[in-house]
């Protein structure tokens, strides 16, 4: 395969830029094509064929744009679908199961504090992350927590505020009062909200973002092939973004989430 190729990101809108800014950190000189859905958003109270479906046009595009790599940068499209690309491909297909369950446990010595786990409906309800920790860690308590408000807000670009702040306190009491101390965020939108998160939860509390171990995966994936590509010096990988919505909403939102200006958006229909 080809080193030069790009990598392939998508999500059901801007949340996955969570995971591209971390890789364009880890990984500066690749290639990124990245895809938000943000037509069909959220995905969070989407059925699993819906899903599914989505999965498989995005992905056959993604791989028609010559991607080396496809990157499901959504937690439910992981858990409801991912499959369905990797069933028709040969090129690598990573989702978010593994990158949360490496960061959640990735501590030092023996800790059995309750682990929170917050995502967007769909997820919640699919069990999935539930039976992984379960496995994982037996008898170690968890609580799965679903947030449906979360991704509207960072979608319209609101990350911070009393919508943000009624928001977390309604979905978060419960777990800060169970006495968690370690809380996975288990949607790429979340992230964007980590302020917010923070002030509301007691010291102490170590928040896990997936993403920083996706990035790890990735960078180990393409060093193992190997695939890295090869770059002259310090030469920054080209980034291309499209979205299935209105592109000006998406490149304004997405610069706000990127903490830079995203210069064009292409529009792609399904």
């Amino acid at each position: 395969m080809d080193k030069q190729r790009p990598i392939g990101i998508f999500d059901s809108g801007v949340g996955g830029l969570s995971v591209l800014r971390i890789l364009e950190k880890k990984l500066p000189e690749e290639d990124y094509i990245y895809f938000g859905d943000t037509a069909r958003a959220p995905y969070g109270n989407r059925s699993q064929s819906e899903i599914r479906r989505f999965n498989l046009e995005i992905g056959r595009w993604l791989l028609s744009c010559d991607c080396k790599m496809l990157l499901v940068a959504c937690h439910t499209s992981t858990v409801l679908g991912m499959d369905a690309i990797q069933e028709e491909t040969e090129v690598p297909v990573i989702g978010m199961m593994e990158a949360v369950l490496t960061g959640a446990f990735a501590t030092d010595g023996e800790d059995d504090s309750p682990i929170g786990f917050i995502a967007t409906s769909s997820t919640v309800q699919s069990g999935a992350y539930q039976k992984a920790f379960a496995e994982k860690a037996p008898g170690r308590a968890f609580f799965a927590q679903d947030c449906p408000d979360f991704v509207p807000l960072v979608e319209q670009g609101i990350t911070e505020g009393p919508a943000v702040e009624r928001s977390v306190e309604a979905y978060l009491a419960p777990l800060r009062d169970a006495g968690v101390r370690t809380l996975i965020l288990g949607c790429t939108h979340y992230p964007f909200l980590h302020s917010a998160i923070t002030s509301f939860l007691k010291p102490g509390v170590r928040m896990v973002d997936p993403a920083e171990s996706l990035a790890d995966m990735v960078d180990a994936y393409l060093h193992a092939e190997p695939l890295r590509k090869e770059a002259a010096g310090s030469e920054r990988g080209s980034r291309r973004f499209y979205c299935s919505g209105e592109p000006d909403r998406f490149q304004a939102v997405g610069s706000l989430m990127l903490g830079r200006p995203i210069e064009e958006v292409g529009r792609r229909k399904f």
